[in-house]
């Protein structure tokens, strides 16, 4: 792949109409300018410039080329200065993954307030509960509960997230307030993958009971406890509401549990680019 600088060089002689005027302009030696010709020529095979002492011209090859470069160039270069990292004028494309069921109000308020202060930034979201691969899916951010993925990735903590098992009162008034995980006589479950998450790092190996219903959904599994489908786990922040309400009821107080940290998950150090630095300062915000 040629360089570019022998051929923006070769522009803006032609364009200057000398190798003086062109250095000038460029900021550069006139013996760079005149290397920068030799090269390009060397490189093409062929002559571009007619010159003499006092003047100058274009042979065919060159007034082509120049016909050819000139606009394409200009886009070019138009186009490297829109990608180019500039932390006081942000611009381009910021990738984000989270859970399906995470609270999208947080992810509003915080995008929002991020494209009144950089309105040249888009955003591309993605709630999924799939793991997606961060690198071959192209994510900039992802929104996860515990460490996940390989050693390349950075991840800065956000927020614990503590969980809660709790049922409806019409539920615990049929089936008794259970004493063990074991005496919970129906179970909503989350997804396999989550339920085997919850076991390791919230219940420190406890097993959970067989869910009667398995959905990958926490705001599904909470309306499904509020209904009286049976007993969940969920996430204090997706049930501290209907509790509060008396639309649930914390069970098992006496059984501990961790709380894993919410993270912001980064595919590796050099992808935090300005502008994925700045909007993630600005949603950690959010949880302060």
């Amino acid at each position: 792949m040629e360089k570019l600088d022998p051929l923006q060089t070769f522009v803006e002689v032609v364009r200057a109409g000398s190798f003086t005027a062109a250095a000038k302009a460029l900021s550069m030696p006139r013996s760079t300018v005149s290397l920068h010709i030799r090269s390009l020529e060397a490189a093409l095979a062929t002559r571009l410039l007619k010159r003499s002492t006092r003047s100058l011209s274009l042979t065919n090859d060159g007034q082509l080329l120049f016909s050819r470069a000139e606009d394409g160039l200009r886009s070019l270069i138009a186009a490297m200065d829109m990608v180019r990292g500039d932390p006081g004028n942000l611009s381009g494309l910021i990738r984000l993954t989270a859970p399906a069921d995470f609270p999208a109000e947080t992810l509003a308020t915080a995008m929002t307030g991020f494209r009144q202060t950089h309105p040249a930034v888009r955003f591309d979201i993605r709630l999924t509960n799939a793991a997606l691969d961060m690198i071959a899916d192209d994510v900039d951010i992802a929104l996860r509960i515990g460490r996940r993925g390989d050693l390349d990735r950075v991840e800065h903590k956000l927020a614990p997230v503590r969980w809660q098992f709790c049922a409806s009162k019409d539920w615990v008034g049929r089936n008794g307030t259970p004493g063990t995980l074991g005496e919970i006589a129906e179970f909503i479950s989350p997804s396999p993958d989550l339920r085997a998450f919850l076991e390791r790092f919230v219940l420190a190996g406890r097993k959970l009971p067989t869910g009667v219903i398995t959905a990958d959904n926490q705001l599904m599994i909470r309306d499904l406890a509020i209904a009286g489908s049976g007993a969940a786990l969920l996430p204090s922040g997706v049930c501290q509401t209907p509790i509060a309400a008396g639309r649930l009821l914390p069970l098992l107080p006496d059984i501990p549990t961790e709380a894993p940290s919410l993270n912001l998950t980064f595919p590796s150090r050099a992808d935090i680019t300005p502008r994925v630095r700045a909007f993630a300062d600005a949603l950690a915000l959010q949880f302060r």
